[in-house]
């Protein structure tokens, strides 16, 4: 299974790692780590170079989108969701926490539901109906509003 995690800038390490960490622990499954351009930073300013660049996220199985404050403003960017469009055909997306604004902003939450914790859930409410639940899927889109064991569960349901 092909799993692209996108990276962006200020995106939360954490939630990245988490992930990844995460996904490790599966069998057959190649992981590949994309951006929009070459160099991302962290919320805190890391830098960080992602496998892929540039390129379409096409292909890939499972798109995985983690947490970070830099989604509040890339849900508004056309270039960079046009970008996120090239999974449009991917099986499974996965948002977590504020990266499930950029899945919405990319219009893949129209007619469906989605989580996210509290101070965010006008912004996501914008888009699709907002569940208080800690993690969901609607059709193919999975979004969690922080890393537990709920999410944790549907993800090893797609993995396992």
């Amino acid at each position: 299974m092909n799993v692209a995690i996108v990276m962006y800038d200020k995106m939360n390490l954490l939630s990245f790692s988490n992930v990844l960490s995460f996904l490790h622990s599966f069998d057959d499954i190649n992981i590949k780590t994309c951006a929009f351009k070459q160099e991302i930073k962290d919320e805190f300013g890391v830098r960080i170079h992602p496998d892929v660049y540039a390129e379409s996220i096409y292909g890939a199985d499972v798109i995985i989108i983690p947490d970070g404050i830099g989604a509040l403003t890339l849900r508004y960017d056309e270039i960079f969701l046009s970008w996120i469009k090239s999974a449009s055909k991917t099986q499974i997306k996965i948002g977590l926490n504020l990266g499930t604004l950029i899945l919405a902003g990319a219009g893949f939450l129209q007619g469906k539901e989605a989580s996210i914790r509290g101070g965010y859930k006008n912004a996501l409410g914008e888009y699709c109906k907002v569940s208080d639940l800690k993690a969901l899927k609607s059709k193919d889109i999975i979004s969690a509003s922080e890393w537990a064991d709920e999410i944790k569960e549907k993800l090893y349901e797609i993995f396992k």
